[in-house]
């Protein structure tokens, strides 16, 4: 899974984000009902449709209307697709040799001038390409141009360079404050409830370092992380893959494939890739240093690349706990325990014989593929009991009626799709069963 990249700063992981907001199809989230393996959500596609929605117009997303896969929507993309960049268009000429459908992805990058409620005109996407290594202008939305502003308008205090160490609680197992650290100093700070929104990794660590919400056995379980496999190409014409918006062209045709012999599926985009990163999966994949990593490098404006996004199941062998070894605050750190299964290893066979077949098709030479896992997602599942579930549909814990939980690491399956989108909608309808429990409490 490479160097942890989970983001540490205000706006979190979407700082350094593609902005790939596909949503999850309806079957992503009924594995367990359709294939016999994997985990079911307690929701339906119908009980995120509208937040998907909500995301999808607040942020502004540019993508095409109609889209070809999946149920018809009420309402299209706030703005168009962004321009194709040169990956993108050879990946659409090998696919449709192909008879595979591809189509501009919808991109949490703006397409034009979008008025964003608590900041005023974010400007366009300026087609750079190093969305990860953070955007120049806002145009890409991650939180700190988007809901956190937001935030702030309506009052919230954002209180950055903070990490909280400790939970307490109540005699009743209520949680009653946090204690902080905030730039060396400690700090504690009362709550009526906790929403914890560390993600995949520091969401059960604190779990497990406070004894919290542990009666169901699975926190720090069902670890997963996304198929990722990549294949690149060199091609005659110039190519420069760090040119427009990294994932530019999608294909869900390989949702369901038709000879797969695993469960679930996966989607195919095209990819542009920063010089640095590039190299060091050129060393690491294709085992070139020095000299010969150089020579390579030379193409580098020749090459382009495509690559998955699949489902992973869940597996009691892939997990979290805490390690021996201390950080820098004195607490144990996470250490993670994660092996490929055979359904993601045939998974990943399937999409890299299709993969370089597209840029066979596409006129490429040189192909070769590079092995990768995307997206630490699961260990502390929704579901609908507390025997087996950490939180409830509602993302409630079920054993401390005052946390909530809002990130990935709710997830019972990973989604054949990047997790920004349906991260953001689940959270804003957990802010909503909140909000509503809260007034029914209230009259």
């Amino acid at each position: 899974m490479g160097k942890n990249n989970s983001g540490t700063g205000v706006g979190g992981s979407t700082l350094h984000y593609t902005a790939y907001t596909p949503r999850p199809l309806p079957d992503d989230l009924h594995l367990r009902r359709d294939f016999g393996k994997g985990e079911d959500w307690p929701l339906t596609y119908d009980d995120l449709a509208p937040y998907f929605e909500e995301v999808e117009q607040f942020l502004g997303i540019s993508g095409p209307t109609p889209y070809p896969w999946g149920p018809a929507r009420p309402k299209g993309y706030a703005l168009p697709p962004l321009p194709l960049n040169s990956a993108a268009q050879l990946m659409g000429r090998g696919a449709e040799k192909l008879g595979i459908l591809t189509s501009p992805a919808a991109n949490a990058a703006l397409a034009s001038r979008y008025y964003q409620e608590g900041v005023g005109w974010r400007e366009e996407c300026i087609k750079c390409g190093f969305c990860q290594a953070g955007c120049a202008n806002g145009a890409k939305a991650s939180m700190d141009v988007t809901f956190i502003p937001l935030a702030v308008k309506y009052g919230a205090d954002i209180r950055p360079n903070s990490f909280v160490t400790e939970i307490e609680r109540h005699a009743d197992g209520n949680i009653s404050a946090v204690i902080y650290k905030q730039n060396g100093q400690t700090h504690r700070l009362a709550c009526n409830h906790l929403f914890l929104c560390g993600g995949s990794v520091e969401t059960p660590r604190l779990l497990l370092l406070n004894q919290l919400a542990l009666t169901s056995g699975q926190v720090g379980r069902n670890l997963m992380a996304h198929p990722g496999v990549q294949v690149w190409g060199t091609f005659a014409d110039e190519v420069r893959p760090t040119k427009g918006i990294p994932g530019g062209l999608i294909s869900q045709d390989t949702h369901r494939p038709k000879d797969a012999d695993f469960a679930g599926g996966y989607l195919l985009q095209s990819i542009g890739v920063m010089p640095v990163t590039f190299a060091g999966q050129v060393a690491r994949g294709r085992k070139l240093w020095g000299q010969a990593l150089r020579d390579y490098m030379r193409q580098f404006n020749h090459i382009a690349g495509i690559n998955i996004l699949g489902d992973c199941l869940p597996h009691a062998d892939n997990y979290l706990e805490l390690s021996e070894e201390q950080d820098a605050r004195q607490l144990p750190k996470p250490r993670l325990h994660f092996t490929a299964q055979e359904n993601e290893l045939r998974m990943n066979a399937h999409a890299e014989k299709t993969m370089r077949a597209i840029w066979e098709a596409a006129g490429a030479t040189d192909i070769w593929a590079f092995g990768r896992y995307a997206h630490v997602i699961g260990t502390a599942r929704m579901g609908l009991s507390g025997d087996d579930a950490v939180v409830d549909r509602d993302g409630r814990a079920f054993d401390v009626p005052n946390l909530y939980i809002c990130d990935n690491s709710v997830f019972p399956s990973a989604l054949s799709v990047n997790p920004a989108l349906t991260i953001m909608a689940l959270s804003l309808r957990t802010a909503d069963k909140f909000l509503e429990r809260q007034k029914r409490r209230d009259q």
